[in-house]
């Protein structure tokens, strides 16, 4: 390297160390990543308080609030294709909310309030489990 072509690499250098840490800095300003997750831990702290119906069995344990539903698997189910589905007043399955697959919780948001939901496996055709609320 020929000493003008040190030079010049030194600025670029120096130049790019300067930019770069301003351009990340703009680019994450707007994405508010840190205030949305404080957000919702309150918002779904808040609406754990003012469950409207829960209910439980064996397999999983369902909270009902007033736009969403909470469905906590209490054990990894042998289904791979396992469907969340509104029960009608008759016991038949409605309206899909939603899919399960491991233990965890899950939260769905719902229109109105189900009378019951049913886990079904789409592939083979059987009900898993019914839970009235």
């Amino acid at each position: 390297m020929t000493s003008g072509l040190r030079k010049a690499h030194k600025y670029i250098w120096l130049l790019l160390v300067i930019i770069i840490p301003i351009i990340i800095a703009l680019s994450i300003k707007d994405l508010d990543v840190f205030s949305s997750n404080n957000q919702t831990l309150t918002t779904i702290k808040e609406s754990k308080n003012s469950s409207l119906n829960m209910a439980e069995n064996d397999v999983i344990k369902v909270s009902v609030f007033e736009n969403q539903i909470e469905i906590i698997l209490k054990s990894t189910l042998k289904n791979s294709a396992s469907v969340v589905y509104e029960m009608d007043g008759k016991g038949n399955k409605s309206t899909i909310i939603g899919q399960i697959t491991t233990t965890g919780i899950y939260t769905f948001k719902i229109n109105n309030l189900p009378k019951g939901i049913i886990i079904y496996d789409d592939l083979k055709q059987v009900d898993i489990t019914k839970l009235a609320l």
